[in-house]
């Protein structure tokens, strides 16, 4: 049977798991659950997604911390920074996280996490999900499916969403390409995230609110098959040349002229704020940011008039710091004009305005 098929006569059940007490370290999970079913008059059955938040997963294998440097703490559970902006208090960055997606402060979490600590997401989300999908393997005689959900925005969407973190034994792809739709056009382009779509789904009976950490989907069985036999969670994520936005909009400039995100030079050069800045700040940033690493120039602001003025001991090294102030101030989404100094002196006025 295709991925896409659903029994229509049957349709799709979303079973919460209530009465899970807190979880602590070294908490054998699927007992856990198995137990809670049991109290409320259930048991999993054959073919059934059992969909666990990655908090109690985490809890369970004892992943927390004291929360002393959360930023430092952000760029060591990450690969790599998209894009980073300061709030009224402290930085907020969208990075690559070391356990698979992309999402913001790689998905510590401090809610619901107890002791004012701090919860870090498994490095390896498709292993652990592998691991309790064993374990449920040993304990019941049923075919089953594990999919370990987290909450993440996604870029252009208000509000956020569950998704799929890790997942053992589910086909998390349905690859219709080469299809006809029903007016016999091709389906170019279309793979649906089968293993997002469950997630979203199971988070509709469960909740940070409501403490139901467990949702039971039943009437996708279709969709449980061998564990080595689908696609990993992580694979999900895309990555090299299918990644369009591997940078934020003002990161991917200040990337280019060698300010990295998430680096010292970012701190120190400054970093967008969240809130409105008035145009004289972003101007100055952006000198700081095209000047990092030159020394050929020598700059005098007038924040009133928006006027900057650059000379260098000979044309080729103003030309150098023109253009890289043309593209900085890009970056903060402003624009300038330029009047050359008097008789081709290595000199120029730029009046900077918002684009």
């Amino acid at each position: 049977m295709s991925p896409s098929k659903i029994d229509q006569t049957v349709g799709v059940s979303i079973l919460g798991v209530p009465g899970l007490p807190e979880i602590l370290a070294g908490d054998d999970l699927v007992e856990l659950i198995v137990t809670a079913l049991g109290s409320a008059g259930r048991s999993v059955q054959d073919g059934d997604i059992v969909v666990v938040t990655s908090k109690i997963v985490s809890k369970a294998l004892g992943l927390q911390t004291e929360p002393t440097d959360r930023a430092a703490l952000v760029i060591a559970e990450s690969t790599s920074v998209v894009a980073e902006r300061r709030t009224a208090d402290s930085v907020t960055r969208v990075v690559a996280a070391r356990s698979g997606p992309v999402m913001a402060g790689a998905g510590i979490d401090a809610s619901n996490a107890g002791d004012d600590l701090l919860l870090l997401l498994p490095r390896d989300p498709d292993a652990a999900a592998a691991d309790l999908h064993r374990q449920f393997a040993a304990r019941t005689s049923v075919r089953l499916a594990v999919l370990l959900s987290d909450t993440s925005g996604r870029p252009w969407r208000a509000g956020l969403t569950d998704f799929a973190l890790g997942c053992s034994g589910l086909v998390t792809l349905d690859d219709l390409r080469g299809h006809a739709d029903t007016d016999g056009r091709d389906l170019a382009v279309t793979v649906r995230c089968l293993a997002d779509e469950i997630a979203a789904a199971a988070d509709l009976v469960k909740g940070k609110i409501d403490r139901v950490p467990v949702a039971i989907i039943r009437g996708l069985a279709h969709l449980v098959v061998a564990p080595d036999a689908v696609t990993p969670a992580r694979n999900l994520v895309r990555t090299g040349s299918s990644d369009w936005f591997a940078l934020g909009r003002a990161e991917a400039v200040r990337d280019a002229l060698g300010i990295h995100a998430g680096s010292p030079q970012s701190q120190h050069v400054g970093i967008e704020s969240v809130a409105s800045e008035p145009v004289a700040g972003r101007m100055a940033r952006a000198v700081r940011v095209a000047l990092h690493g030159e020394d050929v120039a020598a700059v005098d602001i007038d924040p009133v008039e928006l006027l900057l003025t650059v000379s260098a001991d000979e044309p080729v090294g103003l030309g150098r710091v023109w253009a890289r102030l043309e593209v900085a101030f890009a970056g903060e989404r402003l624009a300038c004009s330029a009047v050359r100094g008097p008789g081709g002196s290595a000199s120029v006025t730029l009046q900077v305005r918002e684009r």
